[in-house]
């Protein structure tokens, strides 16, 4: 039986993630809503067609169909399916969902931290951090990426498996890791790192009986592998990259950019962005700022691993974790998006420990300052997070906010001008289309817009 405090603990976690998530209740559908509204396969509750076909091949047309023809993610589709049964079109029900899910990932992270650090304060303050991050607010309000969550809870279900193996466990807890490794990845493909994840686990923590870590391990890769090869028959080469065919040299730089970003949207979440496009992160082709911030960033952390893996294994294990969790979104395939939030749900979690770890030395010290200084920063995400599950009410509360906080990118005010057409508020989508000229002159999408209203 669970002791009292540790039950407690749990009770104020899951209390946290809902408080967090349940405001998105009010929400309606945001981004993307066409992969969960309008994809046939998903009204038919048509299992045959989930497992052997592209994820939302049938919604959005034959554009949006080029766009995902890389996905496979039939177990997130087969979800989408029950929840347009029990739901339809209202946006509550499906929020629900989402917000559920994401108490079921913060209780994971606790039982995770917990056995990887084994201290539950350390493991209380991983999962409270992990429940409030401003950074999962996207993967929680967007219906459509419930493909984040679920890949992230049924991840951390592996990982718990793993950890019994390690502690000694039955061979039930084999078959246990290697099947909730390939429902992982029938979710999202981020799951694909789980056998690394695993791995470093094994290496870093060092176990006295190491066999069953390595039949856990063969058995993640089995699962992963299975998904892996049912992927390759049905998804096609993406249609659409970000790179577009620029030198490998020229996506390594830009990438390590983006790894500076990636640590400003855990350390400081305050400029939070749906789409990180090309006027937000440019291409870059040598040492620029964005680079040696974003090298000095992954030496920073590789240290830090390296001191603490014989000082403090956990730490290290973490930290392997957050790193390796980001290399299915790193561009060794190509991809639409640069750069995501959704896309560091899961290894923020790997951050989220280490974080607890941190704060654990730091109250050993200074337990008073390190307790206040605690529950103020634990406010603070909340409160962030909070203001930003509001920006998603609808998408053009989203692109607002983003076209206020990022006056680099003229993208938001273009797909403000399409609202504003399917309004039949032409005088309104000019307006967005000349403001959209006057942050990037002569961008051909904005021009050819409005050469086009022009002629109307």
């Amino acid at each position: 039986m669970i002791a009292a405090p540790r039950r407690l603990h749990a009770l104020v976690c899951a209390a946290a993630a809902l408080l967090v998530a349940l405001p998105s209740v009010r929400n309606g559908f945001s981004l993307d809503a066409y992969l969960v509204l309008d994809d046939l396969r998903v009204h038919d509750f048509s299992l045959l067609a989930l497992l052997t076909q592209p994820w939302g091949a049938g919604a959005g047309g034959a554009e949006h169909a080029l766009v995902n023809a890389s996905y496979f993610r039939p177990l997130t589709e087969l979800l989408y399916a029950c929840e347009h049964r029990a739901f339809g079109a209202h946006p509550a029900g499906w929020h629900l969902v989402s917000a559920a899910l994401h108490v079921g990932a913060t209780l994971s992270c606790l039982a995770l931290a917990r056995r990887l650090t084994r201290h539950q304060d350390v493991a209380v303050a991983a999962a409270l951090l992990f429940a409030v991050h401003p950074v999962h607010a996207e993967a929680i309000t967007v219906v459509a990426y419930q493909t984040t969550l679920l890949s992230a809870l049924l991840g951390l279900a592996c990982l718990r498996a793993f950890g019994r193996l390690l502690d000694g466990g039955s061979a039930a807890w084999i078959v246990a890791a290697g099947v909730t490794a390939a429902l992982a990845l029938a979710a999202k493909e981020e799951a694909a790192a789980l056998p690394l994840l695993a791995l470093a686990w094994i290496a870093l923590e060092r176990p006295a009986a190491p066999r069953r870590g390595w039949l856990g391990v063969a058995a993640i890769a089995a699962g992963v592998g299975l998904v892996l090869a049912a992927r390759a028959a049905v998804v096609r080469p993406a249609a659409v990259d970000y790179f577009a065919g620029q030198p490998r040299a020229t996506i390594a730089c830009t990438m390590l950019g983006v790894a500076g970003l990636y640590a400003e949207l855990l350390l400081a979440p305050l400029r939070l962005c749906h789409f990180y496009d090309w006027f937000i992160v440019p291409f870059s082709t040598g040492l620029d700022a964005a680079v040696l911030r974003g090298g000095a960033c992954v030496i920073a952390v590789a240290a830090t691993i390296a001191w603490a893996a014989r000082r403090r294994p956990p730490l290290a294990i973490a930290l392997g974790w957050l790193a390796l969790g980001m290399l299915p979104a790193a561009h060794l395939v190509p991809m639409l998006n640069i750069a995501g939030e959704r896309m560091l749900y899961a290894p923020s979690i790997g951050g989220c420990i280490a974080g607890g770890v941190a704060w654990a030395a730091a109250s050993r010290r200074w337990p008073r300052a390190a307790g206040a200084l605690g529950v103020a920063l634990l406010l603070g995400l909340g409160a962030r997070t909070a203001a930003r599950i509001a920006d998603f009410r609808d998408d053009r509360t989203l692109l607002t906010a983003e076209a206020r906080d990022f006056p680099e990118t003229p993208t938001p005010l273009l797909y403000l001008a399409d609202l504003d057409e399917q309004d039949g508020d032409l005088a309104a989508a000019r307006a967005h289309l000349e403001a959209a000229r006057a942050r990037a002159p002569g961008w051909r999408p904005v021009e050819d817009r409005l050469r086009a209203a022009t002629a109307r």
